[in-house]
């Protein structure tokens, strides 16, 4: 690796990330409180950086599968993971993705409920993985960071979206004047948490004002 790439790689090796993926839940079953999400691709991320989907290790994340909310592991967990594994990339040929199934456990408490029918009617689309990449690489060819053999930590569930349509099927618009309130306020609640969220590092920075901006445009789309 030259010289130009080591300091990077050396601050991302053996580092806490996290990496928010913006696809929406490929498919929910109402029935048992389940949701399908795309945890991880192979696809280069805003800080230019690729995690390589054929070396995840598993491990000490299939020993407690929490399912979290904001990556708020000192907390109550909103369920757990059924299941995770690779899939073929339908938007990248020859490329990985880390899919998982997401239980949510309905009816122990207020906030998990309230999680799920955001799920439901689309309002909550991201999940994001928390990991340690103990080996990374640079590849010139695509100007991309590779982080490889990747320990998932936690996958969380992340971020309030303004879009009420659900990927297997057309919910109707919301009509309700409370039921948009409660949307906006969620969104109002979810940015003053992020704004008193204190960053350490110019990534964590980045990473905040690219969610406060999202959120911003969120709110915008909802009337006084």
């Amino acid at each position: 690796m030259k010289p130009q790439y080591q300091a990077r790689a050396a601050e991302l090796q053996g580092s806490r990330i996290d990496v928010d993926i913006a696809v929406k839940a490929i498919s929910i079953d109402e029935k048992n409180y389940t949701a399908t999400f795309v945890m991880s691709t192979a696809s280069i991320d805003r800080h230019g950086d690729i995690v390589d989907q054929d070396t995840w290790n598993l491990d000490h994340f299939l020993k407690n599968p929490a399912f979290f909310w904001g990556h708020r592991s000192n907390e109550f967990p909103l369920g757990k993971w059924l299941s995770v594994k690779l899939e073929n990339d339908p938007e990248n040929e020859g490329q990985k993705m880390l899919v998982g199934v997401a239980e949510f456990a309905v009816g122990v408490h207020e906030d998990i409920d309230r999680a799920w029918k955001h799920v439901v009617r689309g309002d909550l689309n991201m999940v994001s993985v928390g990991f340690i990449p103990p080996v990374v690489d640079y590849d010139e060819d695509r100007e991309a960071y590779i982080l490889k053999y990747c320990e998932l930590m936690e996958c969380s569930l992340v971020g309030i979206g303004s879009n009420r349509r659900a990927l297997i099927k057309d919910t109707e618009d919301v009509k309700d004047t409370e039921d948009v309130k409660d949307i906006k306020d969620s969104l109002i609640d979810t940015k003053k948490q992020i704004e008193d969220t204190a960053t350490t590092t110019p990534v964590e920075a980045i990473r905040k004002s690219n969610a406060i901006r999202s959120l911003n445009q969120a709110i915008r789309q909802f009337k006084k």
